[in-house]
Order: C-alpha cells, then sequence, then structure tokens
C-alpha cells in the first residue's frame, strides 16, 4: 500500500517527537522542514568553543509519565544528586574522575533544583517562601505588610481578573507584587503586567495558591521534606533530569532515531506557502539554497507561528482572521555567553553558587536572567572556571536587539558587574546567541486569538502544534504532549484538533511565572 504524506513544518520538541510517533507505524511517508540549520528549536544546545549554551534553560521535568518514559527511552539516567557525589565548583574548579561521573557524560542527569531572585544585592528563595530568609533580607515591618496582603488575597481576591496585575495580587498579595513581579514582568514582556492577558499567569503559576505556600514553607521548617511530584506544583519541584550536554543533546538522538525509520529532515527550509482546497491542505511550498519547491501532502502538522501559516495560507484565510494572525506579538530573546576566571556574588557561601538560573529583579539594570551553566551539568564547561548566560528580553528591531555582540558583552559584563554579580578583570571570553519568537505573548489581539483556532477547525488535515504553533507559552513537555495528541488524533481520523488547544490548561500542567 502507498503511504500517505506527512509533511512536518519545524525540527523542534513537538515537531521530532510528532515524527516519531509516526515513523514507528510504519504507515507514513514523513518529510521535516526546519527553517534553522540546526535541529531542536529553542531546545538546542549551542556549541561555543567547547563551552554549551542552553537557550533560556530546558528543567526536564513533566507530569506525565508518557513523557517522562519517552525521555528515558533515550538517555538512561544517572542520579548526581548526591552530596558525595557532586563536583566541586569551588573557585570555579571541577573534577569529573569518579565513575559515576564518567559514565554520566551520555546520560540524563536527575539535577538538584535551585533558582533564587537577585534582589538589592541580597538572595531571596524562589518560589518565594514565608522563611526565615525573607524575615532578614526585608525585616520585620515589611514581612509583615507581605503576610497581611497575602490573607487578604486569599480572604478577599480581586474578581474577575482582568489582567496579570490582578492575577498576581490574588496569588501573591500587593506587597509581594510590587516588590518582585511589577518591574519585572515589564522587563520580560516590555509591557505592564495591566497590558498582559490573566491567561499567561493561569498558565504559569495556576496552581501555587496562599495556602500551599505556607504549608511548603512550614513542612521545611519542621524538616518534613517535600511532598512527592505528583501531587506537588511544578514551581515547589526540587529536582528535575538534565541531558549530560543540554538539551539538545537529546533531540539529536531523537534525530537520528527519526532517519534510522526513514524520516527525511531538511535544514535551511522556510515554507513560504500553504495551498488550501475545500478545507484541505492540498500543497506546500517550500524555499532552500537551491530555490523553490512544491509538495503534496495528505496531512500538516505544523509548529510555524501563526502569524506565518495564516500569511502563508493567503487569499483564503477570512480577512478578519488574517488581521488576528498579523497582529499576534511576541518576545524575542538573547543571551550573552560569559566565561569567567570567578564569580564575585554570595561571598557568604563561600563563592560556591549552586544556582541554575537566578531572576536579576534590580530595575537598574536591563539584564533579566542569569544561566550559570556549571550548575546545570559539568559537561556544559569547557575547562575551568564560570560559563554564565546573561539574558536579555527584547524586540527583534529595539536598541538591545540591534546592538553588536562586543557591545552585548559589554554590557552584560558591565551590569552585572555593578550588581555586585562579577569582577570585569575575571572575564575570559564570550558570545551572544540570539532566539527570535521566543515567548508567544498574551498582549494587545490575543484576546481574539478563537478567531483563528475556530478557523483552523475547518482545515481538517491541518494539525498545530508546539509552542509557536499554538501561540501558548508552553514547556517542552507540553509541547511533547500537543504532538502526542495530534498523532492520535490523525490516526481516530478525529477532524476536530480542540483536544490540541487544551493541553496546558489544566492544574497538572503549569510550570513557573517567569
Amino acid at each position: 500500500m502507498d503511504k500517505k504524506k506527512i509533511v512536518i513544518v519545524g525540527a523542534g520538541p513537538a515537531g521530532l517527537t510528532a515524527a516519531y510517533e509516526l515513523a514507528k507505524t510504519g504507515r507514513y511517508d514523513i518529510l521535516i522542514l526546519e527553517a534553522d540549520k540546526q535541529i531542536g528549536g529553542i531546545s538546542r544546545t549551542i556549541d561555543y568553543k567547547g563551552n554549551l549554551i542552553d537557550i533560556g534553560g530546558h528543567r526536564f521535568f513533566s507530569k506525565s509519565d508518557r513523557v517522562l518514559e519517552w525521555w528515558a527511552n533515550f538517555l538512561p539516567i544517572v542520579d548526581t544528586t548526591h552530596s558525595d557525589n557532586e563536583i566541586n565548583y569551588h573557585n570555579g574548579k571541577k573534577s569529573i574522575d569518579t565513575l559515576l561521573w564518567r559514565n554520566a557524560a551520555n546520560a540524563m542527569l536527575l539535577r538538584p533544583r535551585l533558582s533564587r531572585i537577585y534582589f538589592k544585592q541580597r538572595m531571596f528563595d524562589y518560589p518565594l517562601k514565608l522563611s526565615l530568609n525573607l524575615v532578614v533580607n526585608l525585616g520585620k515591618k515589611r514581612t509583615l505588610r507581605i503576610i497581611r496582603d497575602l490573607l487578604k488575597s486569599w480572604v478577599s481576591p480581586i474578581h474577575p481578573e482582568k489582567n496579570l496585575e490582578d492575577f498576581y495580587i490574588n496569588r501573591f498579595g500587593r506587597e509581594i507584587y510590587r516588590m518582585f513581579f511589577k518591574d519585572y514582568t515589564k522587563k520580560v514582556w516590555g509591557k505592564p503586567c495591566t497590558e498582559i492577558s490573566a491567561e499567561w499567569g493561569r498558565q504559569r503559576v495556576k496552581s501555587l495558591k496562599v495556602p500551599e505556600l505556607i504549608w511548603q514553607s512550614m513542612r521545611k521548617i519542621l524538616g518534613l521534606g517535600s511532598r512527592s511530584s505528583k501531587n506537588t506544583s511544578r514551581t515547589l519541584i526540587e529536582k528535575f533530569l538534565y541531558p549530560a550536554k543540554g538539551p539538545g543533546m537529546l533531540w539529536d538522538k531523537v534525530s537520528d532515531a527519526c532517519r534510522e525509520m526513514g524520516v527525511e529532515i531538511r535544514l535551511q527550509t522556510r515554507v513560504v506557502g500553504v495551498r488550501v482546497s475545500d478545507g484541505v491542505v492540498q500543497e506546500i511550498e517550500y524555499a532552500d539554497e537551491s530555490g523553490m519547491h512544491s509538495i503534496t501532502c495528505d496531512a500538516m502538522f505544523s509548529t510555524m507561528p501563526l502569524r506565518h501559516l495564516l500569511r502563508a495560507m493567503g487569499d483564503v484565510v477570512p480577512s478578519k482572521v488574517s488581521e488576528v494572525a498579523a497582529g499576534l506579538e511576541y518576545r524575542d530573546f538573547l543571551i550573552v555567553g560569559l566565561k569567567l576566571h570567578a564569580l564575585k556574588f554570595d561571598k557568604e557561601a563561600g563563592n560556591v553558587i549552586l544556582d541554575n538560573w537566578i531572576y536579576i529583579q534590580d530595575k537598574g539594570v536591563q539584564v533579566g536572567r542569569l544561566q550559570l551553566f556549571n550548575n546545570w551539568s559539568p559537561f556544559m564547561v569547557s575547562g575551568e572556571g564560570f560559563w554564565i548566560g546573561a539574558e536579555y528580553f527584547c524586540t527583534k528591531g529595539d536598541e538591545i536587539w540591534e546592538m553588536t555582540d562586543d557591545r552585548l558583552i559589554g554590557l552584560a559584563l558591565q551590569e552585572l558587574e555593578e550588581i555586585g554579580v562579577l569582577d570585569a578583570s575575571q572575564y575570559v571570553d564570550g558570545t551572544v546567541v540570539r532566539c527570535p519568537k521566543a515567548y508567544p505573548s498574551y498582549t494587545g489581539i490575543y484576546s481574539e486569538i478563537d478567531r483563528i483556532r475556530e478557523y483552523l477547525e475547518t482545515v481538517i488535515n491541518l494539525y498545530p502544534m508546539g509552542r509557536n504553533g499554538l501561540h501558548k507559552y508552553n514547556n517542552q513537555d507540553h509541547s511533547m504532549l500537543s504532538a502526542f495528541k495530534a498523532v492520535e488524533l490523525l490516526e481516530r481520523g478525529v477532524a476536530s484538533k480542540e483536544e490540541i488547544w487544551t493541553i496546558n490548561t489544566e492544574e497538572d500542567y503549569h510550570e513557573e511565572s517567569k
């Protein structure tokens, strides 16, 4: 029998997951079209002189057993959380001599999770906890105001929640909102919380409520530990899985497995046209270095940004739907990789920084977050010293985005020195990685996105999935779940794609607020 032709647009987590699941059936001829020169999407790993960059930081955690088993199928898991097996990072030195660590080089590592907020040169727990640390850093009076506002928000919440400001105040109280969310959110999204949909918050922190915040803090104080990950909100998980050489290590293995099963992957190939007739995708046009091409298909799985997909579909799309798609907003992102002899801050801990990433709350600097790649995995770093990533949230074409790499490196060094993170004299080398459309934005015309969803329901063989394919701030496990669901609907012959759109709307799937 002739196999059905499936075209998948995008070789990120959703696209590769769908390709692998379809290929296992043996019933499809599968082609992946990827615009980048590298697979993995935002989950790819960038290699700079042996120092590896994870774009945005990808903790491998999921509430889905299927996703966890899927990852373990490609990479064995090695527990590196025990202190006796941990690598010594003091003064940037490392040693990978034990048998455990040598075996870990090609594995999925179980890593300890630590993220903190850096504000006015002090470290705060992230997620925020009612703890001695909070009292010491803020003082008793402000801490009492925080507790008062938390209780007030619990007893008398704002209703309805009109925007992200209302959402945060309901979950954390006004005092914490003003200190830790109001200005930082504007730094990340370029817009105030009052202009961002509350839906963004409901996707990221829906399950973190006041009673749980207090209860988890009390359990720690009493030495009772944390509840199992099945019953704890994702913001409270204290361990996670991580490929030894970054997230791209996993997706490289998946792409290899796909190719072994006959999947064709074409890189640096951009889809420019999608011809739809009578509610069916008939043909896809794409451009590569050799020119323009077209291919017919029985089904299209798309992780393209909705703005690009609807534009590629042309005049067949109703004008109002095209208008909504064209108006969808995105937040772009870049990361400045810095190799350093030593770090400066957290002197009370003897310069041993254990955080995976740190949120930079200070208003006077533009840097938004700091990744410490040594603490994701020692295999991310070449030689001794510290390898960190200064993250900037921006919009393509703005001042930050248009800076040269040298100016960006200089800016990152200047800002991090200004807030006490490093001494610029310790700088060794650096690079810049830009990532357009990293974050779908819940601003502006997003409130009308249902027009796009309703129209795409009329195209029976088109399956949207993934972060940009659904214009949802999904984690990679959510993107995989959307791919699983898309394959399932194709196999079952179900025309409606509603089940794909509902991924990451249930309480179990939520991650963190920043």
